[in-house]
């Protein structure tokens, strides 16, 4: 196995540690990669300057025994702007927490275009919950983590329960998520057409619930993200 490594990826994480460390944490098209840049914030460390959310090259020394690489070289490719206001701030981190989760080396290639995707619509959208929904949903499908699309009782679905399954008013549980029928049918649009037949959909249809229901279909099937605390500076309007 080669000790130096060469990726490719966005930076989602961000953490200084003591003596002017800095952990970076990366989804690539290879998986998800944590890597330690030595002394970053001296002076002369240019890798300090790496940011988040910032689409770099890079290489690292994958030493023997170790689990943690070291970031020996990196080439900026590219900043996906527009990502500092608190709203899209917020989206962005939820967005990038959840491609670092679900990125395993067989999902990534299909992760990375609707990551980049959507972290450019929450830059550039007027409501950065309409594209965080749709990469939200898009990426837990790619993952082989979407709900199922018809209801368990043949009915007509208006709820997704925790489980991920959709359901009739009548059938739905205490703990199922509320869509309206207008809502089962904007998820399915997300989960089924390309994104110019979905984000009207979302635009035009109950986008917090599909957000509610997003939240509780991660924290299920994904577990607790850290930045779902930062989801509260998000609204509907």
């Amino acid at each position: 196995m080669e000790r130096y490594r060469l990726h490719e990826g966005i930076i989602v994480g961000r953490r200084v540690l003591p003596g002017g460390d800095v952990m970076l944490r990366f989804v690539t098209l290879e998986g998800s990669l944590e890597a330690v840049a030595r002394k970053a914030l001296r002076p002369t460390g240019r890798s300090g300057r790496l940011m988040l959310f910032h689409h770099v090259r890079f290489q690292a020394y994958h030493k023997p025994g170790s689990d943690l690489p070291t970031l020996t070289q990196a080439e900026l490719v590219g900043r996906l702007e527009g990502l500092t206001a608190p709203s899209r701030f917020a989206a962005a981190s939820y967005l990038g927490e959840l491609a670092y989760h679900l990125a395993a080396p067989e999902v990534a290639a299909r992760l990375w275009p609707l990551l980049t995707s959507a972290l450019r619509g929450v830059g550039a959208h007027p409501r950065p919950i309409v594209p965080l929904v749709w990469g939200g949903w898009r990426m837990l499908r790619a993952a082989g983590l979407g709900p199922a699309l018809a209801s368990r009782c043949g009915h007509a679905p208006t709820h997704l329960e925790p489980g991920g399954t959709l359901a009739c008013g009548a059938c739905a549980g205490a703990e199922a998520v509320f869509l309206g029928g207008e809502g089962a049918q904007a998820l399915a649009r997300v989960l089924t057409q390309p994104g110019t037949a979905a984000i009207p959909a979302l635009e035009a249809g109950p986008v917090d619930r599909l957000l509610r229901a997003l939240r509780m279909h991660v924290e299920q099937h994904v577990g607790p993200l850290r930045s779902e605390g930062l989801l509260s500076v998000l609204a509907a309007r």
